[in-house]
């Protein structure tokens, strides 16, 4: 599994079949075909199956903390997993269902761990608590074929010192796609946002 996220990619929670609706319009008419649904408390089962059955759509499924959240959501259409950590459960399930598993680190520590099961692509989180750019500047050396996905704290104003570092893959967060785009039905207003970034 070789995923190839794109430099923005949507974080966000569906919490009904409308929202989805909304969501998978904007993302056709956009340049980002992604998304990372977040597993929150509200979120609609339902909307996420909406969202896999859209043809060029990617989806993603977000703060996984262990493999019984996925048991109900339309496994043959996910494309990748995200956690918060290293979930050793949720890396056996992802393995057996052909899904990328994007891994959150912090720590060398847990980068190692990481890579010693296979993984070179890992969430990097939260960002902007955990020592931002400058942190990642310094694995770059220690850990020159890993890439990040960076997500936590990252918005309009300081996501640009992210994109300029060669292992940062891809950015998330609620800044790419703002959640009252969505709420709002504001669906050209959201497409020039994200066509802007």
């Amino acid at each position: 599994m070789n995923l190839v996220l794109p430099k923005f990619l949507p974080t966000l929670s569906v919490s009904s079949l409308d929202e989805a609706k909304v969501l998978s319009t904007i993302l056709r008419s956009s340049n980002i075909k992604y998304v990372e649904i977040t597993l929150r408390s509200s979120v609609s089962v339902e909307a996420i199956e909406y969202i896999a059955n859209q043809d060029n759509i990617n989806l993603g499924i977000g703060t996984v903390l262990n493999s019984k959240q996925l048991l109900n959501l339309p496994i043959p259409n996910i494309r990748f997993v995200v956690s918060p950590g290293f979930v050793n459960d949720v890396a056996d399930f992802c393995n057996r269902k052909n899904i990328q598993y994007i891994p959150g680190i912090e720590t060398s520590s847990e980068i190692i761990k990481a890579q010693n099961n296979g993984y070179d692509l890992l969430k990097f989180f939260p960002s902007e608590f955990i020592g931002g750019p400058e942190k990642l500047k310094a694995f770059s050396s220690v850990f020159p074929k890993l890439s990040f996905l960076c997500t936590g704290g990252i918005d309009l104003s300081n996501y640009k010192k992210y994109m300029d570092l060669p292992n940062v893959c891809s950015l998330g967060g609620s800044f790419v796609l703002p959640r009252k785009f969505i709420l709002e039905n504001k669906v050209s207003q959201a497409i020039n946002h994200l066509n802007l970034l």
